[in-house]
């Protein structure tokens, strides 16, 4: 190995675990205090760093936060990939209304900075949040049970879940009342139909 490359290893590591640190720390700081309570001075305390280097790894405050969130929306597909989704696409899509509900009560200020504020650059660890639910709405049309077209019967989806998942947060419902599945339940009722085969037996058994 050469020697100009063995001198940058620990460099890089060093590095590395810098930005870990501070990331770790304005974590912390966000999910006790949120984005107002986000205060420099103390990331820097906590993470072991002055405000130079802070700033050196990540630019300013904003620039931070949106690393953050960021992780979060990683996070959050992480999670939903160490599941597996039912094979039926409309349960696929309900299974997937209650992981984002899950989700979001589990980390109420990370929620909070992740859907409750327009970001100044669109995330796009986000982008491919959304896209996954895109394709679980588009795996029903191929199937042939959406009743929308995809773009709209996925943002009128999101609305739904964004708003029972909003006001769980905020303690006005519980995650598990009765009215959240309704609204989840009716949502799907709306969006979808039944099988083209099961359509054609009730058709048949309507004729017998």
């Amino acid at each position: 190995m050469p020697a100009r490359v063995a001198a940058l290893r620990p460099r890089e590591i060093s590095s590395e675990a810098t930005r870990r640190a501070i990331l770790d720390a304005a974590g912390e700081l966000l999910a006790s205090g949120g984005e107002a309570g986000l205060s420099i001075r103390e990331v820097c305390a906590r993470a072991g760093v002055t405000p130079p280097t802070l700033y050196h790894h990540f630019g300013d405050k904003a620039a931070l936060v949106d690393r953050i969130v960021e992780e979060c929306f990683t996070e959050f597909d992480q999670e939903a990939a160490k599941r597996t989704p039912p094979a039926d696409p409309v349960e696929a899509l309900r299974w997937a209304a209650d992981g984002y509900l899950r989700y979001g009560v589990a980390h109420p200020t990370h929620y909070r900075l992740m859907f409750q504020q327009r970001p100044a650059r669109p995330s796009p660890a986000g982008l491919a949040s959304y896209d996954r639910l895109r394709r679980l709405v588009a795996a029903i049309a191929a199937a042939g049970r959406l009743v929308p077209p995809v773009e709209d019967a996925t943002a009128a989806f999101w609305c739904a879940l964004h708003g029972v998942t909003s006001l769980a947060i905020a303690g006005f419902i519980e995650a598990d009342a009765p009215s959240v599945t309704l609204v989840r339940d009716a949502m799907i009722a709306q969006l979808t139909r039944e099988s083209p085969a099961r359509r054609a037996r009730s058709r048949k058994g309507r004729r017998r």
